[in-house]
C-alpha cells in the first residue's frame, strides 16, 4: 500500500473553499431549471477562467454575487488564507525585519543595563544600616521579682499569677528564695531543698513549664540569708570555703531542674574570683540552648564603691540600687551625667526602681512614674521591677529585721475597671505601655544614651543607627518648668508619646524650643532619624 502523504495547507484552505461553493452551485442549478421550464431564463454562461494573479500572498479571489448567478443569500469577496511556513519564514529573514529585531535587542539589553546600573547606584548611596548586636534574652526585656510567698503564696499561686507577669512584657522571673531558711549555724542550710511550705518539685517543675508557654525564663535567687542585713552571714560564712563549695552543689542541682540562671545578692561580701567561678558554672549548663545568666545583686549605695564592684564583678549581670545613688532630691542636671557614668565600665546593668529591703522616698507616689520612665525608656540595660512597684507598693517604713514584706495587693488590681484613675491603674498602665515600647522600638532597646543639656531638668536622648529617636524629659522638683532644649542634636519639635500625668493631646507635636513641665512630670517624646 502506497504511504498516504498530507496535504500541504493552502490545499485544504483551497478544498473548504470548494466544499463551500458546491452548495450553492447546486442551489444555482435548481433555479435555472425552474427557469428554463417557465422559458423565462437562457442556459447559464460557463464559469470564469480566473485571471492571472487572482491568488496572491493568502488570498483567494472568491466570485461575486452576479458571476455566481447566485440569490442574494450568496455572499462574495477576498477571504484570507494566512501564509505557510515556508513563506513566513522568507518573510522574517528578509532585510527589514532582520534590523528591527537587532534593534529591539539592542534597545532591550540597553535598557536593562540602565536599570542595574541605577539600582547600583542607589544601593551605593543609601546608609548602611548597622548591624544588629547579639542579645541574650535578658537584655530584650525586664526582669520581675517575684518571692512566692508574698506575691502568691505558694508556687501554684505563683503559676497562677504568670498571666500578669507577661502582660507586663517581662522576660524573665527572679522566683525565690525557695529554699527553707534555718536557725543556727548558716553552712547546714540546705540550698539544693525546696521548702515544703511552697510545693513540692512536681509544683516547682510544672511552674517552669506554665512559665516558658507564656515566653518567660525563671531565675532562681539563691540568696542565702534573704531576710537578714548581710546576705552572706558576714564575712566567716562569705569566706568559707566549704561554704562556697555547698553552693556550686546547688547552683548545679537547680541548674538540672531547669531554672534558666541565679541571683545572688550581696556579691560585694564575695571575692569576685569566686564570683566569677559560678557564673562559669552557670553559662556553661546550657542543654537547652537557652542561654543562663548568673546575676549579682548588691545594697552598695556609695556611688564610687559601686563603680569599683562593677568594674571587679565577675557576675553576668549586675542589680544594683544606683536609683538610690542619687539621693533624695537630686538636681536635674546631675541625673542623667550620675546615672550614664555606671555604664561606663561596660559591665551589663539591671536598674530597679528601689530595693527590696527598706521602703525610699523615691517610691513615693510623685516620683513612681519618673522612675519607671527612666527604668523603660531613658536607660539601657535590663528593667527589674520588684512585685507591687508596678502599683505603687512599698514596704513598711519601720519594718523589722526579718519580717514578710507586704503581700501582693491582687484586690486592687483585680478590683480596676476601664478608665480607672487612681494612682496604682494609672502607674500599672504606664508599666505595660512603657513595656511594649520597649519590646518594639530598637532604640529603647538596642540604642545608646546621652545626656542632654536642660537646665533644671533631667533630659536622656535614645538612638539606634536609622530608627527613630527617643526623647525623655523628667522635672525632678515640686516646681513647674519651662524649657527651651537647643541642641544639634534634636529637631525644633518632637511627638509626644506618653506623659506621666495627663492624656496625649490631639496634637502631639511639641516645640522643644517652649514647653512646660508640670511638678514631678516626665515626658516621652520621638523624632525621625535625619541623616
Amino acid at each position: 500500500m502506497e504511504a498516504e502523504t498530507e496535504s500541504p495547507p493552502r490545499d485544504l484552505e483551497l478544498s473548504a473553499l470548494e466544499a463551500e461553493k458546491e452548495p450553492m452551485a447546486a442551489k444555482a442549478e435548481d433555479e435555472d431549471e425552474k427557469e428554463e421550464e417557465r422559458g423565462g431564463r437562457a442556459p447559464p454562461e460557463p464559469d470564469p477562467v480566473p485571471l492571472p494573479g487572482s491568488e496572491k500572498n493568502g488570498l483567494v479571489k472568491i466570485p461575486t454575487d452576479e458571476e455566481l448567478g447566485g440569490g442574494p443569500d450568496v455572499s462574495g469577496g477576498c477571504k484570507f488564507t494566512g501564509l505557510g511556513k515556508e513563506e513566513l519564514l522568507r518573510a522574517a529573514g528578509a532585510p527589514p525585519w532582520a534590523k528591527a529585531r537587532a534593534l529591539l535587542l539592542f534597545l532591550f539589553w540597553l535598557g536593562w543595563l540602565g536599570m542595574l546600573g541605577a539600582a547600583a547606584a542607589i544601593v551605593a548611596r543609601a546608609p548602611r544600616c548597622r548591624p544588629l548586636p547579639p542579645r541574650a534574652w535578658w537584655e530584650l526585656g525586664g526582669l520581675y521579682r517575684a518571692p512566692p510567698r508574698p506575691f502568691a503564696g505558694d508556687l501554684k499561686g505563683v503559676a497562677a499569677r504568670l498571666d500578669h507577669v507577661a502582660g507586663l512584657h517581662m522576660r524573665g522571673l527572679v522566683l525565690g528564695p525557695v529554699h527553707p531558711q534555718i536557725s543556727g549555724d548558716p553552712r547546714n542550710s540546705s540550698l539544693e531543698q525546696l521548702d515544703p511550705l511552697l510545693g513540692s518539685l512536681q509544683d516547682f517543675a510544672d511552674l517552669l513549664q506554665t512559665a516558658k508557654k507564656k515566653g518567660l525564663q525563671v531565675i532562681l535567687d539563691l540568696t542565702p540569708n534573704y531576710f537578714g542585713g548581710a546576705a552572706w552571714f558576714g564575712p566567716e560564712v562569705a569566706e568559707d570555703p566549704g561554704f562556697h563549695e555547698k553552693v556550686k552543689r546547688a547552683l548545679s542541682v537547680w541548674l538540672e531542674r531547669g531554672v534558666a540562671g541565679f541571683f545572688l545578692d550581696g556579691i560585694e561580701e564575695l571575692q569576685p574570683s569566686v564570683v566569677a567561678e559560678w557564673r562559669n558554672l552557670t553559662e556553661q549548663n546550657s542543654p537547652d540552648g537557652v542561654p543562663r545568666v548568673l546575676v549579682g545583686g548588691t545594697r552598695l549605695r556609695d556611688p564610687p564603691k559601686l563603680l569599683a564592684l562593677l568594674n571587679s564583678s565577675g557576675a553576668g549581670l549586675v542589680l544594683g540600687p544606683f536609683l538610690e545613688a542619687l539621693g533624695a532630691d537630686p538636681p536635674g542636671s546631675d541625673i542623667a551625667p550620675q546615672l550614664l557614668d555606671f555604664l561606663r565600665p561596660q559591665i551589663p546593668l539591671a536598674w530597679s526602681v528601689g530595693s527590696p529591703q527598706q521602703h525610699l522616698a523615691g517610691l513615693s507616689p510623685p516620683r513612681a512614674p519618673q522612675r519607671l520612665l527612666l527604668l523603660w525608656a531613658a536607660l539601657p540595660g535590663t528593667p527589674v521591677l520588684s512585685y507591687g512597684d508596678e502599683v505603687g507598693l512599698g514596704d513598711p517604713p519601720s519594718a523589722p529585721p526579718g519580717q514578710e514584706p507586704p503581700p501582693m495587693p491582687w484586690d486592687v488590681i483585680e478590683g480596676m475597671t476601664e478608665g480607672d484613675n487612681s494612682t496604682e491603674a494609672r502607674l500599672l498602665e504606664l508599666c505595660r505601655h512603657l513595656g511594649a515600647l520597649r519590646v518594639r522600638e530598637r532604640s529603647l532597646s538596642l540604642g545608646e544614651a546621652e545626656a542632654i543639656p536642660a537646665g533644671q531638668a533631667a533630659a536622656f536622648l535614645r538612638s539606634w543607627d536609622q530608627s527613630e529617636r527617643f526623647l525623655v524629659v523628667l522635672n525632678p522638683g515640686n516646681q513647674p518648668l519651662h524649657l527651651a532644649l537647643e541642641d544639634p542634636r534634636l529637631p525644633p519639635q518632637a511627638t509626644l508619646r506618653l506623659s506621666t500625668h495627663h492624656p496625649l493631646p490631639q496634637d502631639p507635636q511639641i516645640d522643644l524650643r517652649n514647653f512646660k513641665l508640670l511638678p514631678y512630670e516626665g515626658l516621652l517624646l520621638s523624632f525621625p532619624y535625619t541623616p
